[in-house]
């Protein structure tokens, strides 16, 4: 697997590194683990962007129609 440090990247680099990954929009998949019992959730996400890219950030939104997602408490 390749990792990439944003501290070792120009903020030029981190911004074609962040926005080609948050366009086309693919599914981001983020993984939690909860507090009782190390359980590993994993759940798509199709609702997120880039907020900053000289210090990369990344926005998910955690909303459901019907209750919370599950991901929210765990984060």
């Amino acid at each position: 697997m390749i990792h990439f440090s944003a501290e070792t990247l120009a903020p030029k680099q981190n911004y074609k590194f962040l926005t080609g990954a948050v366009a086309p929009r693919p599914i981001a998949w983020i993984t939690t683990t909860s507090k009782e019992g190390g359980i590993v959730n994993l759940a798509p996400f199709s609702f997120f962007t880039v907020v900053s890219s000289d210090l990369p950030y990344v926005l998910i939104a955690t909303t459901r129609k019907n209750g919370q997602k599950k991901t929210l408490p765990e984060i």
